[in-house]
C-alpha cells in the first residue's frame, strides 16, 4: 500500500483524503493540483512528463498546456517555491517535472486540522527575506471590461428553457441535480435525442420545482472531467441518467436517478420518445414528493416541442448550422411560431450574423402581443439587446436589457440574470462603474437562484474587472484566482483565456514580475491554437510581462509577429497596445526618436474610445520620448492636451502619470521647486491608490530630484515608501542605491545596485553611484 502522508518543511500531504497541511491547517487547493502533486510526489524517483501527468490528474492527456502550468505554478507559490528557485518542483525540459525536495513518509494518522472556519490564509514557507507571494489578477488589453456579452452572448442557457408559469427551483445550487446525456438505442435518424431528452428532462425537472444544473454547464463538466461530470461534486442531490430504446415503434425511457441516500428508478412507454422522456420525468418528480407542471401534448403542440429539443440539441452541440437547416427544413406553419422564430435569431447569433440576429428579434418583437409569454418576450429582448452589444450600438442595447430586466413575473433567473448583465457591460463600456458592479451584483444573485455556477464564475470575472477598472488590484485578485479553477473545472476556455490575460496585468502593477513571467509563459503555445483575436491578446500579454522583467529582446520579437499577422481592422486595439509597449521598449535601448513615433501609432481613435487609459499611457510614453529627446515644446503642448482631455472625463489613474509628466517636464526645464512640487503632488495621489508600479513609477524620478536639490531626509523618506519592492523591481533597488549612496553607505549601495542590476535584464542603469566613504 502507497504511504498516505508525506511531510516536507511545514506541509504534511494527505494524499488519501487528498489533503494539504501548513503548521496543522488545511491548504485550500482545488482538487486536480493536489493530485499534481500527489502525483509528483509518489513518482519523486524520476522526471514524471506533461502526459503522464495530465493523463493521471485529468484523466486525459490532451490538457491544455495552461491548465497543468497553472497547477504547478500554484503548487508552486503554496510551497513557497518558484520557477527560478525550483526548491521543490523541477522543471526537466522538454518532458515535464520532477519533485526534488526532500521529504518524509509516514503511515500514522494526521493530527486534526484546526476548524475550517477559523483557519487564516496558508503562509508560504519562505526564508524572511524572501517578499511575501501575491496573488494572482488584473486587466490588460481593451474590450475585456465586456468580457460577459463576448463569452457568454446567449451561450449560457439553450435556445428554450422553459414554457410560462415555470416555477423557480427551490433547492441551493450546492444541490443542484444534474441530468446527464440520454443513451439511445434507435436509428441514426435519432442520433439527436442525446442531447435533446437531456435537455428535455432536466427542463421537465425544474419546472416541476427541483434545482438542475443547466445542460451547458454539465456538458462543460463531461468535456473537462470525462463520462462522470459528478466527480469531486459530492453536494449534488441527484445525478439523472436516462436510456431511451426504441423497439417494435414504441419508445421505452428508463431514468436511474442516484442521491446520497437511494436510487430511484423509472420506467416509461409511449409512441414518441418526448413523450416517453417527460412521462419519465413527471414520475421522478411524483416519487421524490413533487408535482409535474401541467401540459397539453396534442399533435401540433408536440411537433413544436419536438423542434424546439432538435434544435436544442444542434445548439448545444456546437452544430449551429445543422441548427439552421432544422429550422430552415420545418413546416411552414411551424416556422411561423414566436419560439421558432425567436430560434431563428439565437442561431444567428450564434453563427455571429449579428445583424440578421437583430433584425429577426426585432420583427419577432413587434408581432408579440401584449400579452405574449413574460419569458419569450424576455429572451427576445436580450438576443437583440446581445446583437446590438457586439454591433456597438449601446444606444440600441441599454433600453432591451433594461425591458428584459423589468419583466418579473413568468421569467427564469437565468434570463433575468442575462438582462442584468447586459446593463452592467453597458455601463462598463461607459466607465459607469458604481452602476455597473450594482448589475453585476443583481445578475449574479440570479445566476445563484437559477443554480448556474458558469454564470456566477463569469459575472465573478467581470467583479474582478470593474475592481480594477476603479484602480483596486488587491480587491480583484481573490476572485480571479478563484474564477481561474472554476472555468478550468469547466473546461471554460474563452473565459479561462480571459482570467488568465487579466491576472498578468495584476501581477504587473503588483510589481510581481516573476509571478508574471510564470503566468503567461504557456501563452505563446497556447495563442498557436487559439482563435485570431485571442492569439494577440495572448501575445501582447506575454510580451507586457517579458518587458516588466528587462527581456526585451523576447518581447520585441512577439510584438513584431503580432505587427505582422494580426488583422488591422479586427486586431486593432491588440495592434495599438503592441505599438505602444515596442515604443517603451524603443525609450528604454535609448531610441527616444523611434519611441515617439511608435506611441503617435498606437493613438488611434479605436484605443481612446475603448480603452482611455491605455491611450493616456501611449500619449505620455510620447511626452517621455520628446522630454528625453529634448524637443520639451512638443512635450509641453502633448501634456497640456491630455490635462484637458482627462479633465473632461477624470481618470485617477491618468492623474497620477499626468502630474508625474508635468513634474518631469519642470525638471526638464531646470524649475526644481515647481517640479519638486508637482512630484510632491504625484506621490500623494499614487500613495492614496496604494497601486505599487504607480507608486515606484512616481518614486525613482522624485527621489533623484530630491538628491539633486541636496534634501537627503525627504529622499529617504520617500525612497522608504517603495523600498518593500526593492526586491524584485528594478526601479525601487536602483532608488535604494541612490539613498545608500548619499548616506555613505557604500556597501549597502553596492549591493542595492547589484540588486538593480540583476533585476534590469537588458535594461541600462545608466545612473553612477558614487559611494561616500
Amino acid at each position: 500500500m502507497a504511504t498516505p502522508f508525506f511531510r516536507f518543511g511545514a506541509f504534511r500531504l494527505d494524499s488519501q483524503a487528498r489533503e494539504l497541511f501548513e503548521d496543522g491547517r488545511r491548504v485550500d487547493l482545488p482538487l486536480s493540483t493536489i493530485d499534481c502533486l500527489i502525483h509528483l510526489i509518489r513518482h519523486r524517483d524520476r522526471p514524471v512528463g506533461r502526459d503522464e501527468l495530465a493523463a493521471a490528474v485529468w484523466g486525459r492527456a490532451d490538457v491544455s498546456e495552461v491548465s497543468l502550468s497553472h497547477a504547478i505554478m500554484r503548487l508552486r507559490r503554496v510551497l513557497g517555491d518558484d520557477g527560478n528557485a525550483q526548491r521543490c518542483i523541477r522543471t526537466v525540459p522538454r518532458l515535464g517535472y520532477r519533485w526534488v525536495m526532500p521529504l518524509d513518509e509516514e503511515d500514522d494518522e494526521p493530527a486534526p486540522a484546526a476548524p475550517e472556519e477559523t483557519a487564516q490564509p496558508a503562509t508560504a514557507a519562505t526564508p524572511a527575506a524572501t517578499p511575501p507571494r501575491r496573488r494572482r489578477g488584473a486587466v490588460l488589453g481593451a474590450g475585456i471590461a465586456v468580457v460577459a456579452v463576448a463569452l457568454l452572448g446567449l451561450a449560457g442557457s439553450a435556445i428554450w428553457r422553459s414554457q410560462r408559469g415555470a416555477p423557480v427551483a427551490t433547492e441551493s445550487a450546492q444541490d443542484s441535480t444534474l441530468v446527464l446525456p440520454v443513451v439511445v438505442d434507435a436509428g441514426e435518424e435519432s442520433a439527436w435525442l442525446r442531447l435533446g431528452l437531456m435537455d428535455l428532462i432536466a427542463m421537465q425537472l425544474r419546472r416541476g420545482g427541483m434545482a438542475t444544473t443547466p445542460s451547458e454547464t454539465v456538458l462543460a463538466l463531461i468535456k473537462a472531467r470525462g463520462a462522470d461530470p459528478a466527480r469531486d461534486e459530492p453536494r449534488s442531490a441527484w445525478r439523472v441518467q436516462g436510456e431511451a430504446h426504441l423497439a417494435h415503434g414504441v419508445w421505452a425511457m428508463r431514468l436511474t436517478a442516484a442521491g446520497a441516500a437511494r436510487t430511484v428508478e423509472i420506467e416509461t412507454h409511449a409512441d414518441d420518445a418526448l413523450k416517453a422522456a417527460r412521462a419519465a420525468a413527471d414520475e421522478l418528480l411524483i416519487r421524490l414528493g413533487r408535482t409535474p407542471p401541467s401540459d397539453e401534448q396534442g399533435g401540433a403542440a408536440l411537433a413544436a416541442a419536438t423542434l424546439r429539443q432538435r434544435v436544442n440539441a444542434a445548439v448545444l452541440s456546437g452544430q449551429i448550422e445543422v441548427a439552421r437547416r432544422v429550422i430552415e427544413q420545418a413546416p411552414p406553419a411551424l416556422q411561423a411560431s414566436p419560439e421558432i422564430a425567436l430560434g431563428r435569431a439565437q442561431v444567428a447569433f450564434s453563427s455571429g450574423d449579428y445583424a440578421a440576429s437583430r433584425d429577426e428579434a426585432q420583427r419577432l418583437l413587434e408581432r408579440l402581443p401584449a400579452d405574449a409569454d413574460a419569458d419569450l418576450r424576455a429572451r427576445a429582448l436580450n438576443t437583440l439587446a446581445s446583437a446590438s452589444m457586439r454591433q456597438g450600438r449601446l444606444d440600441a442595447a441599454e433600453p432591451a436589457f433594461a425591458e428584459a430586466a423589468g419583466l418579473q413575473d413568468g421569467v427564469e433567473p437565468a434570463v433575468l440574470a442575462k438582462a442584468h448583465m447586459g446593463l452592467a457591460n453597458v455601463a462598463a463600456e461607459r466607465l459607469q462603474l458604481e452602476r455597473a458592479a450594482a448589475d453585476y451584483g443583481r445578475a449574479r444573485t440570479l445566476y445563484e437562484l437559477g443554480n448556474d455556477p458558469l454564470g456566477v464564475a463569469l459575472v465573478d470575472l467581470n467583479l474582478a474587472i470593474n475592481a480594477m477598472q476603479r484602480g483596486q488590484p488587491a480587491s480583484a485578485l481573490p476572485l480571479l484566482e478563484n474564477v481561474h479553477a472554476r472555468f478550468e473545472r469547466y473546461a471554460a476556455a474563452d473565459a479561462l483565456a480571459a482570467s488568465e490575460i487579466v491576472m498578468v496585468e495584476a501581477e504587473l502593477l503588483l510589481l510581481d514580475h516573476a509571478a508574471a513571467l510564470a503566468t503567461s509563459e504557456p501563452f505563446v503555445a497556447a495563442a498557436a491554437g487559439a482563435n485570431p483575436r485571442q492569439r494577440w491578446q495572448y501575445t501582447f500579454a506575454r510580451a507586457a510581462a517579458l518587458v516588466g522583467a528587462g527581456r526585451l529582446g523576447e518581447a520585441d520579437l512577439l510584438l513584431s509577429g503580432l505587427r505582422d499577422g494580426s488583422d488591422a481592422h479586427a486586431d486593432a486595439i491588440a495592434r495599438a497596445l503592441g505599438e505602444s509597449l515596442a515604443g517603451e521598449i524603443a525609450l528604454a535601448r535609448g531610441d527616444p526618436a523611434r519611441a515617439a513615433e511608435l506611441a503617435g501609432d498606437a493613438m488611434t481613435p479605436a484605443l481612446e474610445a475603448r480603452n482611455r487609459e491605455q491611450y493616456a499611457q501611449a500619449g505620455l510614453l510620447r511626452v517621455r520620448a520628446w522630454q528625453q529627446g529634448g524637443d520639451l515644446p512638443a512635450a509641453a503642448a502633448e501634456i497640456a492636451r491630455l490635462r484637458a482631455w482627462n479633465e473632461a472625463a477624470p481618470d485617477a489613474g491618468i492623474a497620477v502619470r499626468l502630474t508625474l509628466a508635468e513634474a518631469e517636464q519642470s525638471a526638464a526645464a531646470g524649475e526644481r521647486d515647481d517640479a519638486l512640487r508637482r512630484f510632491a503632488d504625484a506621490m500623494a495621489r499614487a500613495t492614496a491608490r496604494a497601486i505599487p508600479e504607480e507608486m515606484v513609477r512616481v518614486g525613482l524620478p522624485y527621489v533623484r530630484e530630491l538628491l539633486a536639490a541636496g534634501r537627503l531626509d525627504e529622499a529617504a523618506s520617500v525612497n522608504g515608501r517603495i523600498a518593500p519592492w526593492a526586491g524584485r523591481d528594478m526601479r525601487a533597488a536602483w532608488s535604494e542605491a541612490l539613498v545608500y549612496s548619499a548616506l555613505g553607505r557604500a556597501a549597502a549601495a553596492a549591493t542595492a545596485l547589484e540588486r538593480a542590476r540583476s533585476l534590469a535584464g537588458e535594461r541600462s542603469v545608466s545612473e553612477v553611484i558614487s559611494a561616500r566613504h
